[in-house]
């Protein structure tokens, strides 16, 4: 036998003792896991019809109105022009006024998504602490978006149970 080479009997014993006692601190770290109590339900939600329940989202809408009412007469004036464009037909002026008035969509687009996103946020982050609150109590550990799920081939049948949008809008403020 080899003294003090790599597989030594003091080393062995050393190995020997520390393999229980990190079996042991395992073991009773895995005991004490235990007895704390673990959401483990899987809950979903219409984030939507959550969103558009909320009593700011009024605000939204009218966004949304007000987007919509300067946006629809620039995308019927890019249409023919854009036809035109698609068929090889467009003068050099339908060519320039396309490329203006679709400059001048792109940034009222870029307007309005900044103002809708801007009076979204307070509400998402509102929503976001009453369905963790809502989560919590009613012992759910994962609470998903229904359409974003169905959608996404990820879950593909859910018990009605599971749903907690009603308890969420009902969460909400008046």
């Amino acid at each position: 036998m080899l003294r003090g080479g790599p597989y030594s009997v003091a080393r062995m014993k050393r190995f020997s003792l520390f393999v229980p006692i990190l079996a042991g601190l395992l073991l009773s770290s895995l005991l004490v896991a235990q007895n704390q109590p673990t959401a483990t339900k899987i809950g979903y939600l219409n984030a939507r019809a959550v969103v558009e329940a909320h009593p700011q989202f009024a605000r939204v809408k009218e966004i949304q109105t007000k987007a919509e009412a300067e946006l629809k007469p620039l995308r019927e004036q890019l249409q023919p022009l854009d036809a035109k464009i698609r068929a090889g037909n467009a003068t050099a002026q339908e060519q320039q006024s396309y490329r203006t008035l679709s400059q001048n969509l792109q940034d009222s687009v870029k307007k309005w998504n900044d103002q809708q996103n801007a009076a979204l946020r307070p509400i998402t982050e509102d929503i976001d602490k009453i369905v963790s609150k809502v989560a919590q109590e009613q012992g759910f550990a994962i609470v998903l978006d229904q359409e974003v799920a169905a959608s996404s081939g990820l879950v593909v049948y859910a018990a009605q149970e599971l749903d907690i949008t009603q308890a969420v809008v009902r969460a909400l403020p008046k």
